[in-house]
């Protein structure tokens, strides 16, 4: 196998081969860490990758499925492996280990994917670019100039290239749709707690975070999600999965949807020409397969929107970083952490109980709203981005203002549709339907109730039928 025909296959492709022996897992292994050693040196998508991992055994295993011997990658954040670097983008975990896996890797390792490296990501995934002091700049495999996006965007770089077909990311505020929106990705936010958070956690930054896979096709998607998708033992809460096949779910046509546009975002931001105009194409394809579509939204307080997210962040980067000053001893300084981290830990130091608590509340206003909308609605269809992908060197941009609330601002900015999502819990997928005139991917976003994956997976196969992308590749791609 060689890398043009290594990275023709999604991962369900690949599986397949190594079931039929056409390729063994041994091969597919070595392609992998060919394609990081080919690509990733104009990409910075990856921290780190085990060569090791290029010879594992051939043996099939009846209980490793769908995925037994297909390579992945994890995000540097959020999910790990036992005695593997966790450094979260930062120089205040260097070197850092956990004794145990996560229960999300538990269950991708059981679901047979052979995990070949981290990812790299903002510090503490805290920018919708990726760049860190610790990593370096990460660029898109579609122009290199630009970034990939964030904060999973060394995954999305990784996926895109070629180097491997799916990736692990974390969303907090539109980390894993910003950068499939920025890189012609499937991304999917799942359902608040759908997939395991444990056992280090209970809930993800007041259950704002979720965590989920990049990929380039929807059946990927929803075949990961079938293999991590239920509560561990013990969870906090979950999102039920109803004993629910997703992909079986998305082998069906959906029936005729309520759809609403939405192209006004919740937290003001000027939206590009060109995203305006590929949104209004997808919504103009779904009713072209029968779907109901009309232009409607709900209704937010702006100010208060962003406050429940600069508390809840703000907070929990204060309260990471303490606990990472104790367990690895290091200073809370310029010397380990950027100024942004900073300007975040010095702002949560100064609210109270009062404040977060305010900020939980208004999350509920938040869900309450997104739950009466779909009511009424079935799918709301949103730009995923507002802007197109952004210069990959920040250092070329002047920065002006820098106090935490600013930092925040414009990372809403970006993506401002999308952090009402995770606030509420419900889950929303991008899809790349849309091209820019210079050719760059523009990702429009599908969200609907909470623990209503298999509509949206229904939804998206439909629409990756009508219009197909996997014959679009970046530039830098492993297999050209």
């Amino acid at each position: 196998m060689n890398l043009q025909e290594y990275s023709s296959f999604d991962g369900l492709g690949l599986a397949e081969l190594i079931r039929k022996k056409e390729v063994t897992k041994s091969e597919v292994a070595a392609c992998a860490i060919k394609a990081i050693q080919t690509i990733n040196p104009k990409l910075n998508a990856i921290v780190e990758y085990y060569e090791e991992r290029a010879v594992v055994s051939n043996e099939l295993l009846a209980n490793h499925e769908p995925y037994d011997g297909v390579p992945m990658l994890l995000k540097d954040l959020g999910a790990y492996e036992a005695n593997k670097n966790a450094e979260m983008g930062s120089r205040i975990a260097r070197g850092l280990k956990f004794d145990h896996d996560s229960e999300l890797v538990k269950r991708y390792k059981i679901a047979g994917f052979n995990i070949l490296g981290r990812t790299t990501t903002p510090e503490f995934g805290s920018a919708a670019f990726t760049g860190s002091l610790a990593c370096g700049i990460t660029r898109n495999p579609w122009n290199l100039d630009l970034s990939p996006g964030g904060s999973s965007g060394g995954s999305a770089a990784a996926v895109a290239a070629g180097i491997v077909p799916v990736a692990h990311g974390t969303d907090l505020g539109g980390s894993i749709r910003t950068p499939s929106g920025f890189n012609g990705l499937v991304g999917l936010k799942p359902s608040r707690n759908l997939n395991p958070v444990g056992p280090g956690a209970g809930q993800f930054f007041l259950g704002l975070a979720t965590e989920h896979v990049l990929t380039r096709t929807v059946r990927d998607s929803a075949a990961v999600l079938d293999a991590t998708a239920g509560p561990a033992a013990g969870e906090f809460y979950y999102t039920p999965k109803n004993g629910t096949s997703y992909l079986s779910a998305m082998l069906e046509n959906p029936a005729p949807l309520r759809i609403a546009v939405n192209v006004e975002p919740w937290i003001s931001a000027n939206v590009d020409t060109e995203v305006l105009e590929a949104t209004m194409l997808a919504a103009k394809l779904c009713e072209s397969m029968g779907h109901l579509v009309d232009m409607n939204r709900f209704d937010l307080d702006e100010g208060q929107l962003l406050n429940c997210i600069e508390t809840i962040w703000a907070s929990y980067t204060t309260y990471g970083i303490n606990n990472l000053h104790v367990i690895t001893g290091r200073e809370i300084s310029a010397k380990t952490l950027e100024q942004s981290t900073l300007k975040g830990y010095y702002d949560g130091m100064t609210y109270t109980a009062q404040h977060l608590i305010a900020a939980v509340e208004y999350s509920n206003t938040v869900a309450r709203a997104v739950g009466n909308f779909f009511e009424k609605y079935d799918i709301m269809i949103t730009p995923t981005n507002a802007v197109q992908a952004p210069l990959a060197d920040r250092s070329k941009i002047q920065e002006h203002d820098f106090t935490w609330h600013n930092w925040v601002l414009e990372a809403c900015k970006v993506a401002p549709f999308g952090q009402v999502f995770n606030i509420s819990g419900a889950p929303a997928i991008t899809l790349p339907l849309g091209w820019s005139s210079t050719g760059m991917p523009i990702g429009i976003t599908f969200s609907t109730k909470i623990g209503n994956e298999a509509m949206l997976f229904k939804l998206a196969a439909q629409l990756e039928l009508a219009e197909p992308w996997n014959n679009r590749k970046p530039e830098n791609y492993v297999g050209i």
